[in-house]
């Protein structure tokens, strides 16, 4: 069966959807869960998935909830059997739409929170004999938040919606 050409194939386009979450600054596993999943015409259950991928239970089940918070996979049922299944969804568009961006725009809020409290101290720090730092400082601030304004307006522009 390892030399199956198939069996090959499902590999790489499994180690492929690591990479390429890997290279968005993502869990690999993310990638390779929803790579064997897409690929599959039959829901997996936890342990397969595990059994497939040579990871522990516990971090699919971790990742296959992160994965499904994003709508990028989905629980099924299966009858006579008690355990999780999953299936990908193949709605690309539904993905990005409701799991990638919906993510980053959390994360550029967070992101927002951190920098308006960190110029917030910097403020309170004023006049202690390291101007020049608050200074330099704020501006970086400022920066990060004017890139990530731009980001978050970019994320949210309708014409870039529509295009996912």
């Amino acid at each position: 069966m390892a030399d199956d050409p198939i069996h090959i194939a499902q590999r790489e386009i499994i180690e492929a959807g690591g990479r390429t979450v890997q290279s968005f600054g993502l869990n690999r596993l993310f990638g390779q869960i929803y790579a064997l999943l897409y690929m599959n015409p039959e829901p997996l259950s936890l342990d397969s998935i595990s059994a497939q991928l040579g990871v522990s239970k516990a971090s699919i089940s971790i990742a296959c909830r992160q994965l499904e918070s994003w709508g990028a996979l989905r629980r099924v049922w299966q009858k006579g059997d008690r355990r999780d299944y999953y299936v990908a969804e193949n709605d690309f568009r539904a993905v990005i739409n409701n799991g990638l961006i919906s993510s980053l725009n959390k994360k550029l809020d967070s992101a927002r929170v951190q920098l308006e409290r960190s110029l917030e101290l910097l403020e309170r720090g004023r006049g202690r004999g390291d101007d020049e730092r608050v200074l330099f400082l704020k501006q970086r601030l400022k920066e990060a938040e004017k890139f990530r304004s731009r980001i978050n307006r970019l994320l949210n522009n309708p014409v870039v919606r529509r295009m996912f």
